[in-house]
């Protein structure tokens, strides 16, 4: 069977406890919030057993709290960080307003994304499977070059990390550990002299040899301020980083000044498309990868002696001026003729001089357009997709944590083909509608080896149904539309040259993100200048300076249908142009906006109507006619794990003085574009994407305090196989014991069955029902490939 490419649309999620009373030395924390330059988070890189730790040093947590305890704190702890975090970046509407900025999805609708779709082929024998045959990739190949920049501070200099801190303890950090770290082909040396996987051979591996990275590390260059300048919590100890984008701004203009630095190089790629030409592979003036590292550990492992003064390891973006300018490196040219003529740097990723390319390459995932898949607001005790995907948990896998990260989950890789293309994933589709008794089967190799078989397979069902509102008069009314980075418009034209006075009303239900998301009712006499319109429901408010807001705009929620009401008087005696515009960025996906009964009166009289039951009188570019339903994508994507290569740290995950292992065996991820986030704790077994849990028996804790263990715990038998699970017995702070009594193997997915997971919810999912079953019915001896039967 030939192998064509799985794809999906984009999923953009925006990142997202009284206090704790953390007693940090954040000496900085002044009281003028405007000051602060603000911070990314990221709580998927969270070392649970190091925060712990820091809680307990902090006198936050007893030394002698159980492990349900324990678990309770870490997630206090991170959910006061999310909800303290910056979730915008300030002024970047502007930038996007002034630049012709093409998103990933957009880029990714242009890609050639081709699968095999119907019934799979009968292929090998169930009791006696080969193992992986990998498969050479002669395709297309793209190099991205990535700058590393070292950065000290003068009060916690490189190399000074202690044993006590660190998992990853070197006696000295010098560039070569971070060039063989990123870059190295060969991996590199580990703290007990092992040889690790580099991030380089990590995005090798799962890319299928279509993706590389190349460039060198500079440093160690030293900050102007000390560490809690930077890393010191705001608006109090248990919040975020203050300063972090200060920290990553001096090792820029430090590596200018650098005679051994030719920053210039690293711009290869126009991502936005700012010149609209329509490609890509060609410099924009921006430098395309910033990596920096900072001396210290990094708070979401402990932070060593900084503790919660540490910086907290994520990616995101520095600010805009306030006329969407970029910030640029002084003294710098690019070649270009904007931004002034220097290089500008709007993107970056920050991680600690002692982590591990698990934390490295989960940085870079969203550097390359990935979303997190935890529950980023920490609504519950975690997400069904754990160390499953380095998007999630994962990339703490391994015997030192972060050194053995798990690979991407199917859904990740099905983004990052639809991306960049290359040799991400590749398989075999099937339409649920064409799934019948009669076994249909497929060959699925291990998802960290790319053989001759499928990499996944993935099962489409019929489009979900959700009821978001009845139309105010009739059957239909016109939709906005309800996305990411969306731009479109509602139109028409009207004649009032014979009017004295004018006015545009219309029913209008809306849900859009406040303060970043906005509709505009438009009115011009060209069609080139386009002036926004006042009217009952608009608003000039820019609540978190984003610039977002071009004046007199709607956003917030309506709370059901109103009467909106826009004054066209000024243009009485003209031909107009009228039109809505509705305008989003990248992050939090609302409903958007809603039309019904539009109307033009002139001196009184109606001159246009337009209920949207019939053909439209207005020019629709991206709105709809819409019933008020929203139809969303949902499927499944089958994929084979195993405890070879880049997912060999599934079988040894640290936790305490102990181990845990992930079952080996098929997953089946349910994909839900109806969610565009996995907050589990308000929607329990229902979010965007999750792995279906095989073993619906929950391990609970025994001890002082007793009750279900978090899901990284229990997804660890998720797997669908025909092994035996591993046995799990761990104790934890001499107080709470873990012990998995069901050890069954279960072959068998079948939608008919309760996957919910009563006793912890959060690792539950709540399924369609229509009478798939996916059934393993041979693997390899080395498990290194399987065959899965679908049908009904």
């Amino acid at each position: 069977m030939r192998k064509k490419q799985l794809f999906s649309s984009l999923l953009a999620l925006s990142l997202g406890f009284s206090s704790l009373g953390l007693t940090s030395g954040a000496a900085y924390a002044d009281t003028k919030v405007q000051t602060m330059s603000g911070s990314g988070f990221d709580s998927g890189v969270a070392n649970e057993e190091r925060l712990i730790k820091m809680l307990q040093k902090e006198g936050i947590l007893s030394k002698t709290a159980s492990r349900a305890e324990a678990e309770k704190a870490v997630q206090q702890f991170l959910k006061h960080k999310q909800e303290q975090s910056n979730k915008y970046i300030r002024n970047k509407g502007a930038f996007d307003k002034k630049y012709n900025k093409v998103t990933t999805k957009k880029n990714a609708q242009n890609a050639q994304n081709k699968y095999t779709k119907g019934k799979g082929k009968k292929l090998g024998h169930a009791k006696n499977l080969p193992s992986v045959v990998p498969e050479v990739y002669s395709g297309e190949k793209r190099t991205d070059k990535v700058l590393l920049l070292a950065i000290d501070f003068p009060d916690y200099k490189n190399s000074t990390i202690t044993k006590e801190e660190s998992d990853m303890f070197y006696e000295d950090y010098p560039m070569s550990h971070f060039q063989d770290m990123v870059f190295s082909k060969d991996g590199y040396k580990g703290p007990n002299g092992e040889t690790l996987v580099s991030m380089q051979q990590y995005y090798n591996n799962q890319s299928g040899g279509s993706y590389a990275l190349d460039g060198e590390v500079h440093g160690w260059y030293t900050a102007k301020h000390e560490a809690a300048y930077y890393g010191g919590n705001y608006p109090d100890a248990d919040g975020n980083d203050q300063r972090p984008k200060e920290l990553v701004k001096e090792a820029l203009e430090a590596a200018a000044k650098d005679p051994n630095v030719n920053l210039e190089e690293y711009d290869q790629w126009d991502r936005y498309d700012l010149d609209g030409d329509g490609v890509l592979n060609e410099k924009d003036g921006i430098v395309d990868h910033v990596m920096i590292i900072h001396a210290s550990p990094g708070e979401d492992a402990g932070g060593g002696r900084l503790g919660t003064d540490a910086i907290w390891s994520h990616r995101w973006s520095l600010d805009f001026d306030e006329q969407g300018e970029p910030y640029t490196i002084p003294n710098t040219k690019s070649g270009q003729d904007r931004f002034g003529g220097e290089l500008a740097v709007i993107d970056y990723t920050i991680q600690p001089e002692d982590g591990a390319a698990g934390v490295f390459s989960h940085e870079f995932g969203h550097d390359l357009g990935l979303p997190d898949e935890y529950d980023t607001i920490y609504s519950g005790k975690g997400e069904p997709v754990s160390f499953w995907s380095i998007m999630s948990s994962g990339s703490w896998a391994g015997k030192i944590p972060g050194t053995e990260p798990s690979g991407f989950d199917p859904y990740m890789k099905e983004m990052l083909q639809d991306f960049h293309g290359g040799n991400w994933q590749t398989g075999s589709e099937v339409d649920i509608k064409d799934v019948t008794s009669v076994p249909q089967e497929f060959l699925l190799d291990e998802a960290t080896t790319k053989g001759t078989n499928n990499d996944a397979v993935k099962v489409t069902l019929p489009d979900k149904v959700t009821n978001i509102v009845t139309p105010k008069s009739g059957s239909k009314l016109y939709h906005s539309g309800s996305d990411n980075d969306l731009e479109t418009t509602l139109s028409t034209s009207v004649d009032l040259t014979a009017a004295k006075s004018a006015e545009f009303t219309f029913d209008a239900w809306y849900d859009i993100e406040k303060g970043y998301d906005y509709a505009y009712v438009q009115a011009s006499t060209d069609g080139e200048k386009w002036t926004n319109l006042e009217g009952n429901i608009t608003n000039n408010d820019d609540p978190d300076n984003s610039g977002s807001n071009m004046g007199n705009g709607i956003d917030g929620k309506s709370d059901g249908f109103v009467e909106a009401k826009f004054n066209l008087d000024q243009f009485a005696g003209q031909k107009v142009q009228l039109r809505v515009l509705y305008k989003t960025d990248s992050g939090f996906i609302a409903p958007g906006l809603y039309l019904d009964n539009l109307k033009v009166t002139a001196d009184g009289k109606v001159v246009l109507e337009d209920g949207a039951e019939t053909i439209p009188k207005f020019e629709l570019n991206g709105f709809s006619v819409s019933d008020g339903k929203k139809y969303s994508k949902n499927y499944y994507l089958l994929q084979w794990r195993s405890h070879n290569k880049i997912d060999g740290g599934l079988a040894h995950i640290k936790r305490g003085d102990g181990f845990l292992t992930y079952n080996p065996g098929l997953i089946v991820e349910y994909v839900d574009e109806s969610f565009s986030d996995n907050h589990v704790g308000k929607h329990p077994g229902e979010g965007y994407v999750g792995v279906v849990d095989a073993d619906q028996n929950a391990l609970v804790w025994d001890g002082e305090s007793p009750g279900p263990a978090s899901t990284q715990w229990q997804m660890r038998d998720a797997a669908f196989s025909l092994t035996k699970q591993d046995p799990l017995k761990i104790t934890l702070d001499e107080t709470s014991t873990l012990v998995d009594k069901s050890l069954v193997a279960n072959a068998l997915f079948d939608d008919s069955k309760d996957y919910s997971n009563k006793a912890q919810p959060h690792a539950g999912k709540i399924l369609p029902k229509h009478g798939l079953k996916v059934k393993v019915v041979g693997e390899s001896k080395d498990k290194t490939t399987a065959k899965i039967i679908v049908y009904k």
